[in-house]
């Protein structure tokens, strides 16, 4: 099984530096995320996924990073 999408979190001040092309390719990226854990098939597995990243749209860090 393919293991789901994940999002390294940028700190606001580095997406505000990007290009527009790269911060379009950032938000599909982020828009590509699971909708939640518990709406996954990795619920089995969360203990694996690495805490350092966002792994789906529910994860509290992934809205202030869409905002921007």
């Amino acid at each position: 099984m393919k293991p789901p999408r994940k999002l390294h979190p940028l700190p606001i001040e580095t997406l505000r530096t990007m290009t527009s092309e790269r911060l379009l390719q950032y938000r599909q990226k982020a828009l590509s995320l699971e909708e939640s854990l518990e709406t996954s098939d990795f619920c089995d597995t969360v203990s694996e996924l690495d805490p350092s990243f966002i792994w789906f749209k529910n994860d509290s860090r992934w809205q202030p990073l869409y905002d921007v």
